[in-house]
C-alpha cells in the first residue's frame, strides 16, 4: 500500500510533467521507456494489448502520450523487421505471452519491404530542376524582343 507521502509525490511529479510542451513530455516518455524496458531496447515484438500495462506502470505521464511514444515505436523500421521475423511476444518483464501470428507477420514482411512510391516521388525534383533554365531560356527571347 502506498503512503500518502508517494501519493503527494506522484501528484506533484504528474503536475511538473504537464507543464512541459507535448512534444517534450513525448520525448521524456520515450527516454523513460527505452531505458527502463529492455523489451523496448531490443525492439522485440510485444504483446498485445501492452499498451494497457504501459499506461498503468506510467501513472505520472498523460495516457495518450504514452499511447503515442507506444505508437512511435510500433511504426519504426527495426520493430517492423522484429514482427516480419516472427517468433514470440514478449511484455514489460522480457516474459513470452503469445506469439506472432503468420498474418502479422505476412502484414509486418510486406511494410518492411522498400516502397517503390518514395523513389517516383524523387524523380520530379530533377525535372524541377530543370525548369529554370526552361525559364532562363523563355526569358531570353523576351529581352531580346524588348531590347529590339
Amino acid at each position: 500500500m502506498k503512503s500518502n507521502n508517494e501519493t503527494a509525490l506522484g501528484a506533484a511529479l504528474k503536475t511538473a510533467v504537464q507543464s512541459l510542451s507535448k512534444k517534450s513530455q513525448t520525448e521524456m516518455i520515450a527516454a523513460h521507456v527505452y531505458a527502463k524496458y529492455e523489451v523496448f531496447k531490443r525492439f522485440l515484438p510485444l504483446a498485445l494489448g501492452i499498451h494497457e500495462a504501459l499506461i498503468a506502470a506510467l501513472p505520472q505521464f498523460d495516457a495518450q502520450l504514452v499511447a503515442r511514444v507506444l505508437a512511435n515505436h510500433c511504426r519504426r523500421q527495426r520493430y517492423i523487421k522484429s514482427l516480419a521475423r516472427g517468433g514470440k511476444r514478449f511484455d514489460l518483464a522480457m516474459k513470452p505471452v503469445g506469439v506472432v501470428s503468420p498474418e502479422e507477420k505476412a502484414a509486418a514482411e510486406r511494410m518492411a519491404q522498400p516502397r517503390p512510391a518514395k523513389a517516383d516521388a524523387a524523380a520530379p525534383a530533377p525535372v524541377d530542376a530543370a525548369a529554370p533554365e526552361a525559364a532562363a531560356q523563355v526569358d531570353t527571347p523576351a529581352a531580346e524582343s524588348a531590347a529590339e
